[in-house]
């Protein structure tokens, strides 16, 4: 199987694995063996949901309300920035061959940890939801043997617990998933089935009992539910297949194949419609004719909720990064990666340049109706550009008479994300141009600094414009030479150290403070550890400017000496801005290097407008980082700052777990 090389020191030779189509028929195992599918397949046949509000959060607390009666209670409340937190036990496990053979191969994948659920938008019957998963144990075996070695376990660890998105109708189907785009197929199918397990889909009118039907990785089932008599619990029972997937979407069950299951989950419901707790299992065989062995799989699901949050940085995360996801239906089995023209093709459904900015200039002026449509559209811009690169030289000319901020802004990160030479080239020439307007000009530079492969002709361009009289196109194309910097590392382009030396000795021959502190910042977006020892003498400068750039230069460079940078800046700094810099700094780093000095700058740093800031950081990752809750417990009684007194104790109710009732 493919997948496996994903983990490198994991080797299976098993013929089966080769054979057996019967796998993707379970629980997202990681057995796939179709392409993915060239068309979508359809959304889930439920009942339409009644309309609720999206955009007003609100309060959210466990637990039934006075007065409610449990079939008041099943209309979910989708509030925007709302997150909720959930201890997560979960296994599956595949076995391949004749029950209880001792030579039957199988795998199995079992994690223990916290998972946590926010609401970050939607439109119209769509909501999308941000699922983020933190693990304390994993298991992933082969025949009963360790199939992750010191290598692959961190990368494994690292793709289960990077954020990814799922969108839902309000009735709560789990319709789209979003992931990282280079995301291996095993933790792909674990976390579908993951959503899938503990998706509960209401009726549009109180019922008792009702139907739904439902995706999952094997494709459209039919599910029952019912609410136990007089309590806030709910079970549910998986009836049967109705579809499968296939790689021309949703086709009929084959008659050689034949599924017998045993599937059920509980869920306790809070007053919001969320659920406060969720028991799922499942039990599968998939027999799929003569000569191919009997597939079976079994899976369990246990959330309990911990917390209920506010956490509004996370409103609109979807529509910022759809351009680095990957959309398919929740039912897509992932094997093999598709042919990226194929991709490409399907997202641009034969539309022309021509066409694609008409529909970008026809969006309306509200920033909250085309934030969608306009993320949608650059994705298909950026398809474009990637299938028909010569496209790209038409842009220019586009731009020239353009005055719609979203329409040049929108093709200028359309081409930065192609990042095709010819891409480069379209915006090398927009910056160079002085027939155009500065603004885009600007948009330009900043697009030429994020391009994922850089070109010599790029960097000419960004050179040329650091020696602009336009302040605005000199400080983005210098800032814009240090991301470059960083893109050339990863490329492993030779030509990366030139560029990262140009930028030292770029910050040396500053001729002023102002200067000197934004050719610091673009050595520090060149994110280099060699850039330690020009940061270094920065932190000597007698001018706070400076100093407060080089502390901040610090956020991105990995290196533990960074840390002892910012740990020192933050205690013995006598500049107030200064030290609230590190504190910033620090909020990009892992933080528990820096947890003495941030404990020490809480319990004695004279300002209050630097210990609140000591506050925040901690609270923003209270579950995540042991001793952040006794400091703010400690600010929150012992601060002389009122205001910093109050944040630590807000912190501390928002993020502790419901109290359980009676």
């Amino acid at each position: 199987m493919a997948f496996f090389s994903q983990f490198r020191g994991f080797a299976v030779s098993h013929r089966w694995l080769v054979s057996s189509i019967a796998a993707v028929l379970l629980l997202g195992s990681g057995a796939a063996y179709w392409a993915l599918a060239e068309k979508p397949i359809p959304a889930p046949e439920v009942e339409p949901a009644a309309p609720a509000a999206v955009n007003v959060p609100a309060p959210v607390q466990a637990g039934p309300g006075a007065g409610e009666s449990p079939s008041e209670r099943r209309t979910r409340t989708w509030s925007t920035g709302t997150q909720f937190v959930y201890t997560l036990a979960a296994e599956q496990s595949v076995t391949f061959g004749q029950q209880g053979a001792s030579a039957s191969p199988s795998l199995r994948l079992s994690l223990q940890g916290e998972v946590s659920m926010a609401v970050v938008g939607g439109q119209g019957d769509r909501l999308d939801a941000q699922f983020q998963i933190r693990s304390h144990r994993l298991t992933f075996e082969a025949d009963g043997r360790d199939a992750l070695d010191e290598r692959s376990r961190p990368e494994m660890l690292a793709h289960l617990q990077a954020p990814f998105y799922v969108t839902f109708n309000r009735q709560g189907a789990a319709l789209l998933a979003h992931f990282e785009r280079d995301l291996d197929p095993v933790t792909q199918n674990f976390l579908r089935t993951l959503v899938a397990s503990t998706q509960f889909v209401t009726p549009n009118v109180p019922k008792e009992a009702w139907p739904a039907q439902e995706l999952d990785v094997t494709g459209l089932y039919a599910a029952q539910y019912r609410q136990v008599p007089g309590s806030r619990k709910y079970e549910k029972s998986k009836e049967r297949y109705l579809k499968m997937t296939s790689p021309s979407g949703l086709q009929p069950l084959d008659p050689s194949v034949r599924i017998t299951m045993d599937a059920t989950a509980s869920f306790l419901l809070g007053v919001e419609g969320w659920p406060e707790s969720v028991s799922s299992r499942e039990q599968v065989s998939v027999s799929s004719g003569e000569g191919m062995p009997t597939v079976r799989g079994e899976g369990q699901v246990q959330l309990t909720r911990t917390a209920v949050r506010s956490v509004p940085l996370l409103i609109g995360s979807l529509d910022a990064r759809r351009q680095q996801l990957a959309t398919t239906s929740l039912a897509t089995q992932v094997f093999a990666p598709e042919d990226p023209k194929a991709e490409l093709r399907r997202l641009v459904a034969g539309a022309r340049l021509a066409d694609l900015v008409g529909d970008l200039r026809k969006l309306p002026q509200d920033e909250k109706e085309r934030g969608p449509a306009t993320s949608q559209l650059m994705n298909r811009l950026r398809a474009l550009f990637s299938l028909d690169p010569e496209e790209a030289a038409r842009v220019p000319a586009l731009l020239r008479g353009e005055k719609d901020r979203n329409t040049y802004s929108s093709l200028i990160g359309s081409l930065s994300a192609a990042s095709t030479p010819e891409a480069v080239r379209a915006l090398g020439q927009v910056v160079t141009d002085e027939q155009m307007p500065v603004p885009v000009r600007v948009d330009a530079a900043a697009g030429l600094g994020v391009v994922e492969k850089p070109t010599q002709e790029g960097l000419s361009a960004l050179r040329q414009l650091t020696q602009s009289g336009e302040e605005d196109l000199r400080n983005t194309a210098t800032l814009a030479l240090g991301n470059a910097a960083r893109n050339l590392e990863t490329q492993k382009d030779p030509s990366a150290g030139a560029v990262l030396r140009e930028l030292t000795n770029a910050v040396a021959a500053a001729p002023t403070p102002e200067a000197r502190a934004l050719q610091l910042r673009a050595l520090a977006n060149s994110a280099h550890p060699l850039a330690l020892p020009t940061i270094r003498e920065a932190l000597r400068d007698p001018s706070p400017v400076v100093r407060e750039a080089a502390v901040e230069a610090l956020r991105l460079i990995p290196d533990p000496a960074a840390d002892q940078m910012l740990a020192a800046s933050m205690l013995e700094d006598p500049i107030p801005e200064v030290r609230r810099a590190a504190i910033f700094a620090s909020s990009f780093r892992p933080l528990m290097p820096l947890m003495p000095a941030l404990e020490r700058t809480l319990r004695t740093d004279t300002v209050g407008a630097v210990r609140i800031e000591v506050v925040r950081l901690l609270g923003s990752n209270l579950l995540q980082l042991p001793g952040a809750g006794p400091l703010l417990s400690w600010a929150g009684q012992n601060d002389p700052n009122g205001d910093v007194r109050h944040t630590a104790l807000a912190f501390l109710a928002r993020q502790s777990p419901p109290e359980p009732r009676p």
